[in-house]
C-alpha cells in the first residue's frame, strides 16, 4: 500500500505541472468511484487541467492570487455539479467508460462547457472589475500579456501540437509551467483535496514530494542553481533585458530531467 501511494502521488505532481493531457476516462472514473480517495484525486487534477486555461483568459491582467482564487472556486463548483447528479450529467450520455476518441472528446467538451458557464456565474457574481493597466516590474508583476494562454493552444486537447516547432513547443510548455508555480496549483490543488476529504496520506505523500522536487534537484541556467523564487527574479532580469525565452526553454529542461530523474518507472 505504502509503495502505491508513493508511486501515485510522484506520477501525480509530473501530471499536475503540465495543463495539457486532459484524461476524460479518469474524470468518468472518478465521477462514478468519487468515494475512492485515489479516483478522487485523478478527477480533481484534471479538473484543475481544464479550468485552469479558461481561469487564465479570464482573468488576464489581475494579480497571481486572482487566478488561484478563481480556479480553486470553479474546481469546487464543478466538482459539486457532477457529484449532485451523476447520472444525468454524466451517466445518461456515456453509460459505459469512454474509451474511443469520439467519446472521450465529446466527455472533455462537455465538461469544458460547463467549467466555462461556472466561470461565468463566478464573475457575474463577482460584479465589474477595475481595468488593471500595464504594471512595472517595480511593483512586482510581470508584463501584461506574458503569461496568456490565448495564444498558447496547446493547451486545448483538441488541437495537434505539430503547429509548433519543437522550440515552440519547449518555450511554452516552460512558460506554462512557471505560471503554475506563479498561482501556486500544488497549494490549491492540496486545499481542494483536503476540502473534499481525500485521505491525509495523499495529500501529505504529495506535498512532501513537491518540496523534494525543488530541494534535491534545483533548477540549474548557465551553471546557476536556483529555487523558484530565485528563478522568478531571473526572469524579471531577464524581461528588463527583453531576452527571457531561453529561460522558459531552460525551465521545459529542467522539468524533463527532473521527471526522468524522480518519476517512478
Amino acid at each position: 500500500m505504502e509503495s502505491r501511494l508513493v508511486a501515485f502521488a510522484h506520477s501525480l505532481y509530473f501530471e499536475l505541472q503540465t495543463i495539457e493531457g486532459v484524461r476524460p476516462l479518469e474524470i468518468w472514473n472518478g465521477v462514478r468511484e468519487i468515494f475512492d480517495p485515489y479516483e478522487k484525486t485523478l478527477l480533481v487534477k484534471n479538473l484543475y487541467k481544464i479550468v485552469i486555461p479558461l481561469v487564465n483568459e479570464q482573468t488576464f491582467g489581475r494579480p497571481f492570487e486572482a487566478h488561484s482564487a478563481r480556479a480553486r472556486e470553479a474546481v469546487a463548483a464543478l466538482l459539486s455539479y457532477l457529484a449532485e447528479n451523476p447520472d444525468s450529467r454524466v451517466f445518461d450520455r456515456f453509460p459505459y467508460p469512454p474509451v474511443g476518441d469520439g467519446d472521450q472528446k465529446e466527455l472533455y467538451r462537455l465538461v469544458k462547457e460547463r467549467a466555462t458557464t461556472i466561470l461565468r456565474q463566478l464573475a457575474e457574481a463577482e460584479g465589474p472589475q477595475p481595468e488593471v493597466g500595464a504594471r512595472s516590474l517595480a511593483e512586482g508583476a510581470f508584463p501584461d500579456g506574458l503569461f496568456d494562454f490565448r495564444e498558447m493552444r496547446i493547451v486545448d486537447n483538441e488541437l495537434p501540437y505539430i503547429i509548433f516547432t519543437d522550440k515552440e513547443f519547449r518555450v511554452i510548455h516552460g512558460l506554462a509551467i512557471v505560471y503554475l508555480w506563479l498561482i501556486d496549483l500544488d497549494g490549491i490543488f492540496a486545499q481542494t483535496l483536503e476540502a473534499n476529504g481525500v485521505d491525509a496520506g495523499i495529500i501529505a505523500e504529495y506535498r512532501q514530494f513537491t518540496r523534494k522536487v525543488h530541494r534535491e534537484n534545483p533548477l540549474t541556467i548557465r551553471g546557476r542553481k536556483m529555487d523558484t523564487g530565485e528563478l522568478i527574479g531571473l526572469i524579471h532580469e531577464k524581461l528588463r533585458e527583453e531576452d527571457y525565452l531561453d529561460v522558459f526553454e531552460n525551465v521545459y529542461t529542467w522539468f524533463e530531467q527532473t521527471k526522468r530523474k524522480l518519476a517512478p518507472s
